[in-house]
């Protein structure tokens, strides 16, 4: 089973709250409920191998899993259905995942060896081939400029006193910068190349953060012993590698209308949280903080309705964590299938990228 944490939900001794029967049923239960999405019954239950108890030991056991929350009864004389905290036993305590099919395997390896070249394009393939195979929606955020690290920068002179900086991360995304220079600061296209020389030297495999830091303080410690040509490097040097938000791709959003459970006005709201990309990085940086897979289910999010989850896992360079991808859904996806995709597309994308740079 996939190692997970868990961002809100149970107390560790929540895991023992059950005792084996309970497990079975609920079990039983969430996994109907994600095939056919309609409320479970206790005939239903009983019948399976795995349960192997009586429809009235089913029901007993089912109000005694709906009083302590885990199940509830949408209508009077329906099934049941997980709750949120259903949903977040399963996951912690009773999932057992299906390991990704050869086809799938290949396809997502292939997706990303195409899009390999082209950094913006490895993030896009990644968050389509997700979308391909849960039939959700793919989400995967670039690296944080907080977490790459710089390889080169190179200046390109512009018309009227502007001048295109070039940030080469060591995974290969390429920012641009504009920078407007102040009157009497124009410089030559040799001026520039050697401004970026310069700074290469002070730079390399620093973050954007610690290089900004580096050239404020160099610039302001030496600012006496400088030439001309070096402090203006600076100065444009600090200015260029100012963070800015990362790109965020997100690929079959329709899908969320295919969710019965979804009436217009919780789509309306879910397209709207979506497309404010401040709170879904924030989902993805609590990924990025606790290093490995995350399920969030619900309101655990803080973006989406009670009915939607996301799978979110992060990737690497080099062995350190720099992103974060995954699935939104409904809560009723298949868990069991989703997490290992999301991991291994994760894992995929990490491995491209050190691929990438060897080259």
């Amino acid at each position: 089973m996939a190692t997970r944490s868990t961002p809100s939900g149970l107390h560790p001794a929540a895991a023992e709250a059950l005792d084996e029967r309970s497990r079975r049923v609920l079990s039983a239960i969430v996994r109907d409920y994600i095939h056919d999405g309609q409320p479970v019954g206790s005939h239903a239950i009983a019948r399976r191998p795995d349960v192997d108890v009586s429809s009235a030991t089913v029901r007993s056991v089912m109000a005694d899993l709906e009083e302590m929350g885990y199940l509830e009864k949408p209508h009077t004389s329906a099934g049941r259905v997980p709750t949120p905290r259903g949903y977040r036993y399963y996951v912690d305590a009773l999932l057992r995942v299906k390991q990704p099919l050869p086809e799938e395997r290949e396809q997502i390896e292939r997706r990303a060896q195409e899009a390999s070249a082209q950094f913006d394009g490895l993030m896009a393939a990644a968050s389509r081939v997700l979308h391909a195979l849960t039939k959700h929606a793919g989400v995967v955020a670039a690296p944080r400029p907080q977490s790459e690290r710089l390889q080169r920068i190179e200046f390109l002179q512009l018309r009227e006193g502007r001048v295109l900086a070039l940030l080469v991360s060591r995974s290969g995304a390429v920012r641009n910068r504009l920078i407007t220079l102040r009157p009497g600061e124009a410089s030559s296209a040799a001026e520039l190349e050697k401004s970026a020389q310069y700074l290469n030297e002070m730079i390399a495999d620093l973050t954007l953060a610690e290089a900004q830091l580096k050239l404020r303080a160099q610039l302001e410690r030496d600012r006496r012993e400088l030439d001309a040509l070096q402090t203006r490097a600076l100065a444009l040097g600090a200015q260029a590698v100012t963070p800015d938000e990362p790109a965020v791709h997100i690929e079959g959003q329709a899908s969320l209308l295919e969710d019965s459970s979804l009436d217009v006005a919780k789509i309306r709201a879910l397209f709207k949280a979506l497309g404010e990309k401040e709170r879904l990085l924030s989902v993805l940086d609590r990924t990025l903080q606790a290093q490995e897979l995350q399920i969030f289910i619900g309101a655990e999010s803080g973006i989406v309705e009670p009915d939607l989850a996301i799978v979110a896992a992060p990737y690497r360079l080099n062995g350190e964590v720099v992103g974060a991808l995954g699935v939104i859904g409904p809560t009723r996806m298949d868990y069991a299938r989703v997490v290992p995709l999301v991991e291994l597309t994760a894992r995929t994308v990490g491995l491209t990228l050190d691929a990438g740079e060897e080259n």
